[in-house]
């Protein structure tokens, strides 16, 4: 065996803590008055809406206008100009032409105190007011986020004499001049703006005529000569964005339509803060437990373990960060927070597959050199295949559920971020796992093997000396002779679960139905559901759901209104209920804390893609396995992994049920990582059955060979399983202490996924596959 050099381990060791401390803390100077980033941190991460408090919303044409994407382009301009107007540079904003729609999401300004999300939507959807105006006067300069001023509000002449108006432009749009290769921008004017701006380009030659979009100046371009045929163009030291950024805006004041609001929800700052707070704390509560846990289980590669864990934390908060200057944050939601910690349980599944096979190792007779070798060497591609699944899933919901996705010619562009940060945080804790669970963890392993005073076996989940004859005894349990034991357990469970499910009736969230719901915080004194509802009925003639709820930490008390799905709200409806509340019960104070409002046909095409992307990643979930384990029959191993996966699928659904939570794109969320997860552990066996047929030879007895795989990696799906669980627990009991609704929906039906997947992968899945093989031997000596 070729050794690792002693000093390998600190120089790994003090890397890995270098990452750490920068992915956290950062690297900074100060330049006179001004702070420098040389490394961004976490305080540098870009939050989402669900923390950091915001607005989400999709804009529509009102009325039955289908637009052009020139056109839904320059109503995005238009918008993106509003709200760099309001000092909102912290945004996304995408259109969606194949539906017909724009999309936006915008956290709240820093201490931001008076939030009004309904206002914020009528600001962004009003008709753009475009005006042409004599001069450049202005109020007020301000800085966008690129350092450049921003002009507002315009003073004086430039105030008091407008040319032309945005319904006096026929079209803008970005040209090239063919001499000079200059971008520039080309306007032409309708017949009465032609004499207007005829007129005023006479009388202002050489001087200057200012362009505005409501209060902001976009432009100020000098007149140079007299233009009378009702075409011009703006010359400038333009890009090729720029120019058409510029196009856009013009023509956005020229749009035959208004946008109406389909789809919108926000969330009050003080609740995204306590959820990250919260989430947080169950991090670090997580990583605390499972590193305990991995010392007492395997000792020393327990502690190179939690060191190699730390650095795959690094990887990840430098990795949402963006770390380096040049790469962008990515905006992380609480789902996102929830997929880190996951990733926490799950990431130490490769130091539990080599320290596994290790101890196994030893057990076995083998010198420590021959272990640490052996089992390094044979545990790789059980890693390699348990991730590479989990990582298709990943990928899927990142590539269904991204802003522009692989199904976005069928479903448009998603409107919603949080399985895409989930699945985003997801696979990366995947790929550091391979960089520090796998490469890290072997350098650190050999190299303090290397210490004569560390080379003892014990040290290494081996016996020690007087213990050796016990230890060596392995596990007999037989799995495949009591695997109609195990059936019946599945059955009745399920049984129960499709009871329970027919008896409280599985309901749809409004993410998938359509409707809307609000959710106030109540200050000033008691308050009961059927006074709100009945309220809101007699006031408005809204038929509607309420829940008042008190919090389990804070003791404050809320109340949530939901509306159907045919009933889906505008934000001056929103305004109607809380003026109804605030007139009703005026010793009460109502602040909002949440709204969340879908269009019936959105929810239900939503609804429509996560079943279609539930159907592609099983069908890459078995292709990949059929073509990895093909030798032992590769197509049964898959289908009978997906059957699995199913019973997995199916007892997380009757938590979902059972528990009274609303089947939602968390559901999705939940499903798609018990696929991957659960598969995991399915694949770490189907490896080792590979592995034993290969050693046992072709005519060895089936039964032998899934009996004896089983046994031997009990010990690995028993402890991978407790260690998500417990990350799952900590971030349930956190969640549900907080009050944070999404999280806690989350982490419950996972947790019984988790011990379902247990089960399935360590009960069901081989023995169907076993029960396949030896039927398909039987068959053919029949013949």
């Amino acid at each position: 065996m070729k050794r690792v050099k002693k000093p390998v381990f600190f120089v790994v060791a003090l890397l890995i803590l270098a990452l750490v401390y920068t992915s956290l803390f950062g690297v900074y100077g100060q330049r006179g008055d001004f702070k420098e980033t040389y490394i961004k941190g976490a305080g540098d991460i870009r939050w989402g809406i669900d923390i950091r408090g915001g607005v989400e919303a999709t804009f529509s044409p009102a009325g039955d206008v289908k637009a052009t994407a020139t056109e839904l382009d320059s109503a995005k301009a238009i918008i993106e100009t509003r709200m760099v107007s309001t000092n909102i540079t912290d945004y996304e904003i995408y259109t969606d032409a194949a539906n017909n729609r724009i999309i936006v999401r915008f956290p709240w300004k820093s201490g931001e105190a008076n939030f009004d999300p309904e206002a914020a939507i009528e600001e962004l959807s009003a008709t753009a007011m475009l005006t042409f105006r004599e001069g450049m006067e202005y109020e007020t300069t301000e800085y966008g986020s690129d350092g450049n001023p921003v002009y507002k509000t315009p003073a004086g002449t430039t105030a008091e004499n407008i040319i032309l108006e945005g319904a006096d432009v026929v079209k803008a749009e970005p040209v090239v001049n063919q001499d000079t290769s200059q971008f520039m921008v080309s306007l032409e004017f309708s017949e009465s703006g032609k004499e207007k701006f005829a007129e005023a380009t006479e009388r202002l030659k050489g001087k200057t005529i200012s362009i505005w979009m409501d209060d902001v100046m976009i432009s100020f371009p000098t007149v140079n000569s007299v233009i009378s045929d009702g075409k011009c163009v703006i010359e400038g030291d333009f890009t090729s964005e720029q120019a058409a950024a510029l196009a856009s805006k013009i023509q956005a004041g020229a749009l035959p339509f208004a946008l109406e609001t389909s789809n919108f929800n926000s969330l009050a700052p003080t609740l995204g803060s306590q959820a990250l707070d919260a989430m947080m704390l169950a991090g670090i509560i997580a990583f605390a437990l499972i590193a305990v846990l991995m010392i007492l289980v395997f000792r020393l590669p327990g502690v190179v373990a939690v060191i190699s864990l730390a650095g795959q934390l690094g990887i990840c908060f430098a990795a949402i960060s963006g770390f380096f200057t040049f790469f962008n944050s990515f905006t992380m939601t609480l789902p996102g927070i929830a997929g880190l910690i996951l990733s926490i349980g799950i990431g130490v599944d490769a130091n539990v597959i080599t320290a596994s096979r290790i101890r196994e190792e030893l057990r076995n007779g083998k010198t420590l050199d021959g272990a640490l070798q052996r089992g390094f060497q044979s545990s790789f591609w059980a890693i390699f295949d348990g991730n590479i699944t989990t990582a298709i899933v990943a990928i899927m919901l990142m590539g269904v559920f991204g802003p522009s996705n692989i199904l976005s010619l069928i479903f448009g562009e998603s409107t919603t971020g949080s399985i895409f940060s989930f699945g985003f945080t997801l696979l990366v804790g995947i790929i550091a796992n391979f960089i520090m669970g796998v490469l890290a963890t072997r350098l650190m392993t050999m190299s303090l093997a290397g210490f004569k005073g560390l080379h003892k076996k014990w040290l290494f989940g081996g016996a020690r000396e007087g213990e050796a004859a016990a230890a060596q005894k392995p596990r007999s349990f037989q799995f495949y002779e009591n695997k109609k034991v195990y059936y019946a357990i599945s059955v009745a469970v399920i049984l129960v679960g499709i009871i329970a499910s027919i008896i409280v009736v599985p309901k749809l969230d409004i993410q998938f139905a359509g409707g809307a719901m609000i959710r106030y915080s109540v200050e000033g004194g008691e308050i009961t559901a059927d006074e709100v509802q009945k309220t809101l009925k007699d006031e408005l003639g809204k038929d509607c759901s309420v829940a008042v709820n008190e919090g389990i930490n804070s003791g404050s008390k809320s109340v949530t209104v939901s509306f159907a799905g045919n009933q889906s709200m505008t934000p001056e409806e929103q305004k109607e209920v809380a003026s109804t509340l605030t007139s009703a019960y005026d010793e009460l104070t109502f602040n909002l804390l949440e709204s969340n409002s879908v269009d019936a046909t959105m929810g239900a095409r939503f609804f429509q893609k996560c079943l279609v992307c539930f159907a592609i990643t099983a069908i890459f979930l078995l292709v990949y396995i059929a073509l990895r384990f093909g030798k032992i029959g590769g197509f049964s191993a898959g289908l009978t992994a997906i059957v699995a996966l199913l019973h997995d699928v199916l007892i997380s659904f009757c938590v979902f049920v059972v528990f009274g939570m609303p089947i939602n794109d968390i559901f999705i969320a939940v499903v798609l990582t018990i696929l991957g997860y659960s598969l995991n552990s399915t694949i770490v066996i189907y490896d080792r059955v590979r592995e034993n047929k290969r050693k046992m030879g072709p005519r060895a007895n089936f039964t032998d060979v899934m009996n004896l795989s089983l046994n031997q990696t009990l010990g690995r799906t028993l402890l991978t399983s407790l260690t998500t669980f417990l990350a799952l627990l900590v971030v349930l009991i956190v969640a549900a202490a907080f009050g944070i609704s999404t999280v806690v929906s989350f982490a419950l039906p996972m947790m019984a996924g988790v011990v379902a997947g247990c089960f399935s992968s360590q009960c069901i899945a081989p023995n169907l596959f076993a029960m396949w093989q030896i039927r398909k031997r039987e068959k053919l000596n029949a013949k």
